[in-house]
């Protein structure tokens, strides 16, 4: 998903702390909270770097897809770093990919589509202007346009 791109390549990254609810009967973190930490990242990038904040509602962006390759377990004692970055923009969508790490190895990769989406007219509307331009600035190296 994410081309084998490390860590360090990714325009965004952040720690994303693991809670004991976490985790499962299989004393790892259970698939469902995969989800839960690109949702983290992704509310950190929107805040530190689109400069979104305040409600849900004041954030214009709606998820439409998640896929997620799981490559290795994750345990509570382990810390968890999520990398993400722009692989594909649309009229009025875009594709972010991610990579998971704990303790440094590679735990997961994903892919999430966004909607840039109007709540008042609720509808989709084009990606333009300021945001167009911070999330050209948040692509992965060599993945092409």
């Amino acid at each position: 998903m994410s081309g084998g791109a490390a860590m360090g390549e990714f325009p965004f990254s952040c720690p994303v702390e693991l809670r004991f609810s976490d985790v499962d009967a299989m004393n790892h973190v259970n698939n469902a909270v995969y989800v839960t930490l690109l949702e983290t990242a992704r509310l950190r990038l929107w805040q530190e770097h689109l400069g979104f904040v305040g409600s849900a509602r004041d954030i214009p962006l709606i998820v439409a897809r998640v896929a997620v390759d799981f490559r290795a377990p994750v345990g509570l004692e382990d810390p968890v770093e999520v990398g993400l970055a722009v692989k594909h923009i649309g009229r009025t969508s875009f594709t972010l990919v991610y990579r998971i790490e704990a303790s440094g190895r590679l735990a997961a990769e994903a892919e999430t589509v966004q909607v840039h989406y109007d709540y008042g007219k609720a509808r989709a509307v084009p990606i333009t202007g300021e945001l167009l331009a911070k999330l050209e600035g948040l692509r992965l190296p060599g993945v092409a346009r």
